[in-house]
């Protein structure tokens, strides 16, 4: 064999040995999981990028979220229960911040919704 048949043989190789690593990444990658609950002036909805582990527990790595709640009250409630739930990746943990219990229930709601449909 010449050098040159050798070294296109590498080059297939290497490129499909990259796209396998792609795909795989891809399958095992978090999928986003949006949620609806009821908030104080209307509904808030949140967006979850979440994936199952080995051992089947959901791990949530990013939430996002919308609201038509008051933003100086609702959204500093919001922001700390989103800090508690990627802490404890435990939305049982989560309780209602005070000054801001509807828009709290609200989120809550929303990011069960959310949870109830991570993949089995």
């Amino acid at each position: 064999m010449d050098v040159e048949k050798i070294r296109k043989i590498c080059v297939v190789a290497f490129i499909v040995v990259g796209l396998a690593c792609i795909f795989v990444e891809k399958a095992n990658a978090p999928k986003e999981y949006t949620g609806v609950g009821d908030g104080f002036n209307d509904e808030i909805t949140v967006t979850i990028l979440a994936k199952k582990n080995s051992n089947g527990e959901v791990r949530i790595s990013d939430v996002k979220y919308a609201h038509n709640d008051t933003q100086a009250i609702a959204d500093p409630a919001i922001g700390q229960l989103i800090t508690q739930l990627k802490a404890t990746q435990d939305i049982s943990k989560l309780d209602t911040i005070a000054g801001a219990t509807y828009s709290s229930e609200g989120f809550i709601m929303a990011v069960e919704d959310a949870l109830s449909k991570v993949e089995k």
